[in-house]
């Protein structure tokens, strides 16, 4: 019986302790966690406004605002409220039996407030909406319109004096708006609230205060007709969805160095996934835009692949089949004895990048007689030696010192890395 004791103890204690000495709360990460954060909340910070501008109203008061300024008004947005409904209701009674029903929709008003910026684009937009509907602001050249230049009331001075218009009596018939786009952002999708014929029922300028550390906004307050819903995948380019959010000109458009087309970087799993998006664009034409791209993120990821001494290799190549491994078998490898971290199953896709890795490890350190596989065996000779020798410097030091190396110094290397 001793010689399953240790496998029937084991058997046991799953049974009578399935979550032994460590384990999380199952229930919110199945439900908040499982599938890529599916049903994980969204983040409130993460949204874009657009507001579309009829263009014959704003040509006809600040036609700048439209011709430069309009994808700036809603990247200066503060805060937006989303739109909020209230259904109207009755009580009737039903043979004595009480029945609610619905008599109408109310759209309640929103909220929304702005940056107040140095160049005065969103104060902009509140003139330009006043003087659209409103006549009052139009008479600042106009000295007999408010008693200016001293010209004295103008009630009882004739028609050449009372020829001024005043409030609505602007001559506007269609609207300053056509609609405002309220987009969430998430996981690069978006939804989309649109407002239908929205109308200013309110606004405010800044509050100013000596005493206030805060900055300025402007703020107002929206009515509408309608809502329309919207959503789908974020789509960059003056075209893209939602509107305005993917123009680029006011985004850093230059390749990251974290990425292959902007340099890259020396870690192992950052150029097996560089070379899978090479692999996407020769097969499918995504990832890069054209063939030049293309050819620049291949060239930095041979680069970052030769600089990789056997250390480095070897400590990522272990990390990232520890972390492979521990997903496929549904625990994490850790350094902790006898302690396993439950994580979600793995999938075949995991399999296929473990393998993909370690055929991409085989194919750059196989043997020295492959380029990349002698030039890490070189620069780890002369790593050792530098080392030897007391150099000073980080490991960007070394290689800068291996790269000003002289031709006979490089094949003595090479002769070297052969014979061993």
């Amino acid at each position: 019986m001793s010689k399953y004791g240790a496998y029937l103890d084991s058997i046991a204690a799953g049974i009578l302790s399935p979550k032994g000495n460590m384990a999380d709360f199952a229930h919110a990460r199945r439900l908040f966690i499982d599938n890529n954060l599916r049903l994980a909340p969204k983040s409130n910070h993460l949204f874009h406004v657009f507001f579309r501008m009829n263009p014959d109203a704003v040509q006809s008061v600040l036609p700048e605002l439209q011709n430069r300024h309009d994808l700036e008004i809603g990247m200066l947005v503060k805060s937006a409220d989303t739109p909020t409904f209230s259904a109207d209701t009755e009580v009737k009674n039903k043979y004595n039996r009480k029945k609610v029903i619905q008599t109408g929709l109310q759209y309640n008003p929103i909220n929304i407030e702005f940056h107040d910026d140095n160049f005065g684009v969103t104060t902009a937009l509140l003139e330009a909406y006043y003087r659209y509907y409103y006549a009052d602001g139009n008479h600042n050249e106009d000295p007999g319109a408010y008693n200016k230049a001293g010209s004295g009331d103008s009630l009882y001075k004739g028609a050449g004096r009372n020829q001024y218009k005043f409030g609505l009596d602007n001559n506007q018939t269609v609207p300053f708006f056509n609609e405002i786009e309220i987009s969430q952002l998430s996981r690069k999708n978006y939804t989309t609230y649109t407002l239908v014929n929205p109308i200013i029922s309110n606004w405010n300028h800044t509050r100013l205060d000596y005493g206030s550390g805060d900055t300025s906004t402007n703020s107002i307050q929206i009515q509408y007709e309608s809502v329309f819903y919207d959503r789908g995948y974020i789509e960059s380019g003056a075209n893209g969805n939602p509107t305005g959010f993917g123009d680029r000109s006011h985004y850093d458009v230059t390749p990251s160095p974290l990425t292959p087309l902007g340099g890259g970087t020396n870690n192992l799993l950052d150029n097996i996934e560089g070379a899978l998006d090479l692999y996407g664009y020769i097969t499918k034409g995504i990832n890069f835009r054209n063939p030049l791209e293309a050819a620049v993120a291949a060239t930095n990821i041979i680069g970052n692949l030769r600089n990789l001494d056997s250390d480095s290799l070897r400590s990522q190549g272990f990390s990232i089949l520890t972390n492979v491994i521990g997903s496929i078998a549904g625990v994490d490898i850790s350094g902790v004895q006898n302690v396993f971290f439950p994580k979600s199953g793995g999938s075949a896709g995991q399999l296929l990048a473990a393998t993909a890795a370690i055929g991409l490890g085989r194919a750059v350190l196989g043997n020295v007689d492959t380029a990349a596989g002698l030039e890490a065996a070189k620069f780890a000779l002369f790593k050792q030696d530098y080392q030897a020798n007391n150099g000073a410097g980080d490991l960007n030091a070394i290689r800068a010192q291996y790269r000003g190396l002289s031709d006979s110094d490089q094949q003595a290397l090479a002769d070297r890395a052969r014979s061993n």
